[in-house]
């Protein structure tokens, strides 16, 4: 390939990546809610869905409003009270494609060795035109037992987010915190002393400020992380999109 043709190619991934970028959508009306959004979300999980997946119990404070052969848990380690299925979601022995009109999966995609495949199982394994409900963190402290039961792999922009969930449709990204109470949140007395005893409306005041003083990049590119929905397309593609 001469160096003309590789310059356009390189700009045609460049393009798509950018169109993929831009069409994620952000909402900040939960930036200071998450636990209003949490609890929204899956109680609409469990008022449009019939098989769910739940990756890692991330219903856990609202498993009672499921019934028995509504949801299912899966986790790659025993726990006292969950999973159902242990298996591995970047390369499962257990779950089936279509399987599911609904998944969540909070706080789990960062603790896994290969997020693309655990994105792609996901898509897979959902059925189409069904819904999917995420968080992963970006700027987040490291949060992996001493004994690496469980380990602590990764962060997401999002860019990044773009990218891993590039073949689901209406891609919504609801920031959590914004510049200043992330960075923050990152040393735990932020949330254990500061947070716990006055909620978000302390972040939502030092954000505030800062903002007000630094002008930065927009808000929902610096945050502590991201909570998402995705649709399945009801028509699928073929074989996972690559940037070309």
């Amino acid at each position: 390939m001469d160096k003309v043709a590789a310059e356009q190619l390189i700009e045609q991934r460049q393009q798509r990546l950018r169109e993929l970028i831009r069409a994620v959508a952000i909402d900040r009306s939960y930036t200071y809610n998450d636990a209003g959004l949490i609890e929204e979300s899956v109680r609409w999980l469990a008022g449009n869905c019939s098989n769910i997946l739940d990756i890692g119990k991330s219903t856990r404070d609202f498993f009672d409003i499921f019934s028995a052969e509504q949801i299912t848990t899966l986790d790659i380690n025993q726990f006292e009270d969950y999973p159902d299925i242990i298996d591995d979601i970047c390369d499962p022995f257990h779950l089936q494609d279509n399987q599911y009109d609904g998944l969540v999966c909070l706080s789990v995609i960062e603790h896994v060795y290969d997020p693309q495949a655990a994105v792609d199982t996901l898509y897979r394994c959902l059925q189409p035109g069904g819904k999917v409900f995420v968080h992963v963190p970006f700027m987040f402290r490291y949060h992996a037992p001493g004994d690496l039961y469980f380990q602590d792999y990764y962060r997401f922009t999002r860019d990044g987010l773009a990218w891993l969930f590039r073949e689901f449709d209406d891609i919504t990204l609801y920031p959590v915190r914004g510049r200043l109470s992330s960075a923050l949140n990152l040393q735990r007395y932020w949330k254990r002393r500061i947070e716990k005893r006055f909620g978000h409306k302390v972040n939502r005041f030092v954000d505030r400020i800062y903002d007000r003083l630094t002008h930065k990049s927009p808000v929902e590119l610096q945050t502590s992380g991201y909570f998402l929905w995705a649709t399945k397309p009801l028509k699928p593609l073929s074989a996972p999109e690559s940037a070309q």
